[in-house]
């Protein structure tokens, strides 16, 4: 009876720190375009719920807002797998708002691992005041009509992720 308790709590905070993900996150917290962690961080939904909602298993991903000051730091950590299906950024916002920031790897497979994949964490910096919105859809790769171009391709979901820069 202890382990099953012990999985409950497991579970329960993992989905409680998946939601926290997706709800977004203020800018009073620590971080900013120094290296140091961002100050809203988010993810992307798991392939399985994109999947999910492509399916009509589970509604649409609810957009998240986010509040940052000027020179702060957003971060999305994206999943990336050898899947004919995956998440790809659309719309990158408003230049004039949020300046795009190198791309990092935070977690990477063992060398000759089949099917594993690795997370990527998108950044932006805040560089002035106003809103704009950022566009994830979870596309179906072998639909693409131009394989650089994520619009090309068969959307099974989406994501948006409101910023307010001020």
């Amino acid at each position: 009876m202890r382990g099953r308790v012990r999985g409950a709590v497991v579970a329960v905070t993992a989905l409680a720190t998946g939601l926290a993900a997706l709800t977004g996150c203020s800018s009073d917290g620590p971080g900013g375009s120094g290296g140091g962690p961002p100050a809203a961080l988010l993810a992307l939904p798991a392939d399985l719920d994109a999947e999910a909602v492509a399916g009509g298993k589970q509604p649409a991903f609810e957009p998240s807002e986010v509040h940052l000051a000027v020179g702060r730091t957003l971060g999305m950590d994206v999943r990336v797998a050898p899947l004919p299906h995956g998440w790809r950024l659309v719309d990158g916002g408003d230049t004039a708002l949020l300046r795009r920031d190198a791309d990092s790897k935070q977690s990477t497979c063992a060398p000759k691992t089949a099917g594993c994949g690795h997370t990527v964490r998108q950044s932006w910096t805040a560089t002035a005041a106003g809103s704009t919105t950022l566009t994830w859809r979870y596309v179906d790769l072998a639909t693409c009509t131009e394989p650089q171009d994520p619009a090309s391709c068969r959307t099974l979901a989406g994501k948006e992720v409101r910023v307010t820069v001020g």
